[in-house]
């Protein structure tokens, strides 16, 4: 039997530290990252959950999953290869497609939301 899963973002607990930021893609500040998933598909390719970090630089490229990014908490500049900017703050919501490529230059410690659904979905 499948049930609805509740995210209380009030209070979050059981946050492990998640290395989602590749350490050679830190351009500055200490990311200090934890996170928790609170649903995963039976495939492990959708995955719902809570992440937070600390004031930093980083770069990601070629993002291997789709991402919805909902802010929690938090001030983020995502800067595109391009070199245009989108700023994002507490309590707006966004995509980052499959193959992204983009400098995320958090502004201010970040909580979120997010929901992923990896490149290897595509693949089925």
């Amino acid at each position: 039997m499948s049930k609805t899963t509740r995210i209380d973002t009030s209070n979050v607990s059981g946050l492990e530290p998640t290395d989602y930021i590749p350490v050679d893609g830190i351009k500055s500040g200490t990311p200090n990252e934890h996170g928790r998933s609170f649903y995963a598909d039976q495939t492990g390719q959708f995955d719902a959950g809570y992440w937070q970090c600390d004031v930093n630089k980083h770069h990601i490229a070629a993002s291997p999953y789709d991402e919805f990014v909902y802010l929690l908490e938090g001030e983020i500049d995502v800067i595109h290869d391009d070199g245009s900017t989108e700023s994002y703050k507490t309590g707006d919501s966004f995509i980052m497609p499959r193959d992204c490529d983009c400098t995320w230059d958090v502004k201010a410690p970040v909580r979120k939301l997010y929901v992923v659904l990896t490149a290897d979905a595509y693949k089925g």
